[in-house]
């Protein structure tokens, strides 16, 4: 039985942002019960070499995809994003071995994942990322889509769009949540802030800079 803990990740020492504090109340709320474990610098090992190579360049989000990993296979529990809104218990949740949730038809997230302590699909998606980390940094939501596809995993659920993901303004034509979104099936809304990415208007001066310079590397699909 996956435990009634709930952990989430924050690095680089900033405050909270208004919209990452609103929605962790809601797990408190939702969840009363629970205990809430904040996982930063002061209980990671920000030191260990898989780590170091991301963190000495500020890249918060392959940090914290590795750490969730670690903190779900050493642990158990169900991992949140600061950006995920709880709208309703996690109680009916906890009698599976493993679950995480799809972000449209196709594709597995990372935003919320649970599992007992030492799942072996949680063990072998740390495997790939701290290898990745290693090498090249790879986007988490490809290395669970990889690993998955396996087909060896007979304890995972994943759940449809409609429980964790009811929108996804990367692929829906309207980019914003409506109540008909939410259905008796959610458990928990992402909301995409994308805390770990740079503002907006410094990808913009990063851009224009490489216009500017005339670069022949500047990728025209680079997504702001």
């Amino acid at each position: 039985m996956i435990p009634k803990i709930i952990h989430y990740v924050w690095l680089g020492g900033k405050e909270l942002p208004p919209l990452e504090t609103k929605c962790m109340l809601s797990w408190r709320k939702y969840n009363p019960e629970y205990e809430i474990l904040c996982w930063d610098e002061q209980n990671l090992n920000i030191n260990d070499p898989v780590y170091l190579k991301a963190y000495s360049k500020k890249q918060w989000a392959y940090c914290s995809d590795y750490a969730r990993l670690k903190i779900l296979k050493e642990n158990g529990g169900i991992y949140l994003d600061t950006d995920i809104e709880v709208v309703r218990c996690f109680d009916d949740l906890l009698n599976q071995k493993c679950f995480l949730g799809k972000e449209n038809s196709n594709d597995l997230n990372a935003a919320i994942i649970g599992s007992v302590k030492g799942h072996e699909f949680i063990c072998d998606v740390f495997d790939e990322i701290k290898l990745s980390l290693k090498t090249d940094f790879v986007p988490i939501p490809r290395i669970l889509n990889s690993v998955y596809d396996d087909l060896k995993y007979k304890d995972v659920t994943v759940y449809d769009e409609e429980y964790f993901y009811p929108y996804n303004p990367f692929c829906n034509e309207i980019k914003l949540l409506f109540y008909c979104d939410v259905t008796t099936n959610t458990y928990a809304i992402h909301h995409w802030n994308y805390s770990w990415k740079p503002s907006f208007a410094s990808r913009i001066f990063r851009m224009t800079k490489r216009i500017l310079k005339g670069s022949k590397y500047f990728n025209y699909k680079e997504k702001i």
